[in-house]
């Protein structure tokens, strides 16, 4: 009996006195980390098959300075899976928020530095810079890739 009192106090005490950050684990940024929890993928599915693999962040709700906006901003990134270009306007698809069409899309270069920490070096795929008009009457947050034969993935995110 006193040697499993013993051991649960010893273990108690090694549990107890451990870490409780699990990123503190991880040789990533503070940028990388925070960009990563409001990250998610969503896949365009037809005929049981994946086409199209689409990964957004949500820059809005990271709290880094660089990229403070009045403005919706995502970082998206896609790939077409049968496709001879992964170029989104070449495919047919486009972006809709809360079906809203985008203000802007820019086209980025993997070695962009303004996003070194957040894309995830996909070198198969293209990444665009996505941004919206403020949406002001709701804090939920649907961003989807559409084509016109009304196939999509959707990303949802709240504010």
């Amino acid at each position: 009996m006193y040697k499993t009192l013993s051991l649960a106090i010893v273990s108690s005490m090694l549990i107890g006195c451990s870490s409780t950050t699990a990123l503190k684990y991880f040789d990533k940024s503070e940028v990388e980390a925070k960009a990563m929890q409001y990250t998610k993928k969503a896949d365009v599915i037809i005929n049981k098959e994946q086409k199209v693999l689409l990964w957004g962040t949500y820059l809005n709700n990271t709290d880094i300075k660089e990229f403070e906006s009045k403005d919706e901003v995502f970082v998206t990134s896609i790939y077409f899976v049968d496709s001879a270009t992964q170029d989104i306007n070449e495919n047919n698809y486009f972006f809709k928020l809360n079906e809203q069409k985008p203000k802007s899309i820019e086209e980025l270069s993997i070695n962009d530095e303004r996003f070194k920490d957040i894309l995830s070096k996909n070198t198969w795929g293209k990444y665009y810079l996505v941004k919206f008009e403020k949406v002001k009457n709701s804090y939920n947050l649907t961003l989807s890739l559409n084509d016109k034969n009304s196939n999509s993935a959707k990303l949802e995110f709240e504010k």
